[in-house]
């Protein structure tokens, strides 16, 4: 009798099955102290109040788990546009059932599930080669400073030090977690944080947050990585505050310096650290998928304009896209975006990966033959910030 191959969302009883399988595939589950699982390094997906197995796509072979990919949605919210976004996940076949094709089916089901329900965007970590198969691209727009002692002692002087104080966050301090929400979602750039899972989102990748007080108010916060070489994320209340926030997060790091990320739409930020870091590297934010290129191009392109000015033009696209072709016209008129549908001849036809590298890539061989407006309105600045991957 031939296997029976079962695919669908998880239900909720089977939350600790799905967990011992992840845990075995990525190999946590080797005995040794300290060794990391998915609930403590995800405790934002993985808390059986976040319903792990109902977002997660499972395969079963007469009822055995032999695969899993990790389906979380979210709410992007990119100036005055809402895009719906996809995060995959934990991508995982159990290690005596590979090479018999199980994500492949489960990673073609959540892109056909993402397609269906009107998602615009789609990001994963990984290998570039493996998921490029299912239509990612590394794109958008991500710089990592190096801010060390030896810029404080140069530029502010060797007994500079942070006026705020600083205490790890912990999840009775209801009162900062309040506040940073309030800070967080006053950005123009943001996933859908709730107050309620703050505190375990700020703990996510086995990050270490503090919070920047003066008089018992939050002032910013920062999330270290585990050794404290770097930081997941960097929020500041003010822009005046933005000096000592950073020296705040260097002298409690331990280390001579520490590598912060950021966006580069994040422009009082960026401008501080460009300035006065020791050196930075511009890379690409994430690997990324598009199902809807109009309302994608929109949003970023209109964000791109809250932080340069681009220069005017007019571009008409016909994409191939991994949803649905798209006919658009692009529109950038005294800085003012527009980004429709138009049954006009295209200037460049793409196919799919082509049009993430054109409009998302650092590197893109089409975009080189474009008109040379293109250049400075693309690659749009897409991102993510670190505690809200998945």
């Amino acid at each position: 009798m031939s296997d029976y191959i079962h695919m669908t969302h998880g239900k909720a009883h089977q939350r600790e099955e799905l967990l011992d399988m992840l845990d075995l595939t990525f190999g946590f589950k080797t005995g040794k102290e300290g060794d990391t699982n998915f609930l403590n390094l995800l405790p934002k997906l993985y808390k059986e109040q976040y319903n792990p197995a109902e977002n997660n796509i499972i395969l079963d072979v007469d009822g055995d788990m032999r695969a899993a990919v990790g389906l979380y949605y979210n709410t992007l919210t990119v100036g005055d546009e809402k895009l719906k976004i996809g995060g995959i996940g934990n991508v995982a076949v159990h290690p005596d059932h590979r090479g018999k094709g199980y994500m492949q089916f489960c990673m073609l089901l959540a892109l056909d599930e993402m397609k269906q329900n009107m998602t615009d965007l789609s990001c994963l970590g990984g290998a570039r080669q493996r998921y490029e198969h299912f239509s990612y691209e590394p794109a958008g727009i991500q710089t990592a400073f190096n801010y060390r002692k030896d810029n404080v002692k140069r530029t502010l002087g060797g007994d500079r030090k942070s006026k705020f104080t600083i205490k790890e966050l912990e999840a009775t301090d209801t009162k900062y977690i309040k506040e940073i929400t309030e800070i967080y979602n006053s950005r123009i750039f943001r996933m859908e944080r709730p107050e309620e899972s703050m505190f375990d989102i700020l703990h996510s990748w086995r990050s270490v947050p503090y919070v920047a007080l003066e008089n018992n108010e939050v002032k910013g916060w920062f999330a270290y990585y585990s050794d404290r070489q770097g930081l997941h994320e960097f929020f500041y209340k003010n822009e005046e505050d933005i000096e000592d926030l950073i020296l705040l997060a260097l002298e409690n790091s331990g280390n001579d310096g520490i590598k912060i990320p950021v966006p580069v739409f994040d422009k009082p930020l960026y401008n501080y650290l460009a300035l006065n870091c020791e050196h930075y590297d511009i890379g690409h934010a994430e690997q990324f998928t598009i199902f809807s290129f109009e309302n994608v191009i929109r949003a970023f392109l209109k964000l791109k304009t809250s932080y340069t000015n681009l220069p005017d033009g007019e571009l008409k696209l016909f994409i191939q896209g991994e949803k649905l072709p798209e006919q658009l016209k692009i529109t950038v008129k005294d800085n003012n975006v527009t980004v429709e549908e138009t049954d006009e001849k295209p200037d460049i036809i793409l196919k799919h990966l082509e049009a993430m590298r054109f409009i998302g890539s650092h590197y893109s061989e089409r975009r080189n033959e474009a008109p040379a407006f293109c250049n400075a309105w693309f690659p749009l600045p897409l991102y993510g910030y670190g505690l809200d991957n998945v």
